[in-house]
């Protein structure tokens, strides 16, 4: 619906560029020319850019587990007009994890991990976000443990 008024007037004003559109009413042209009517159509042309966005946007992680037992990532995500969905990955599958530390915003820590998705395509998913530096911690020694060299040291982003 967002598109259905930059599409008129784009249609409107190229058939009167291009001569094509001789035999249009005067009403089209009229509205065409109206202040109004091109501030309507560029708000709704950014506003239709902006959800198109929205919706092509990455996924949120909501919860993960990290499964020693299993052998497997498990995590619950959230995509921008869809349902959540939980998603399993095999330590197999999964290439390497880098935790992130930034200080400058009060010592906020979130993970990065890298793994093969279903069709082979590789994904890289922020997990964790909000973790505190001890947090931090205790999952980068565990994971070092658990997953092995994939697991990489803490970088500091604000360095």
């Amino acid at each position: 619906m967002l598109l259905a008024l930059p599409v008129y007037g784009l249609a409107v004003l190229s058939t009167k560029l291009f001569h094509v559109g001789q035999n249009l009413s005067p009403i089209h042209t009229r509205v065409i020319e109206d202040p109004l009517f091109i501030a309507l159509m560029l708000i709704s042309a950014f506003a239709a850019v902006c959800v198109l966005n929205w919706l092509a946007s990455e996924p949120k992680v909501l919860g993960f587990c990290f499964d020693e037992r299993q052998q497997r990532l498990t995590f619950t995500q959230r995509r921008p007009a869809r349902q959540t969905t939980d998603e399993c990955v095999p330590y197999s599958d999964i290439h390497y994890i880098k935790p992130y530390k930034t200080t400058a915003s009060a010592n906020i820590c979130h993970f990065v991990v890298g793994f093969a998705g279903g069709d082979g395509k590789a994904i890289a998913l922020r997990v964790g976000v909000d973790l505190t530096d001890q947090d931090m911690a205790f999952h980068a020694a565990w994971l070092s443990q658990s997953i092995g060299e994939r697991m990489q040291e803490v970088l500091d982003l604000d360095l």
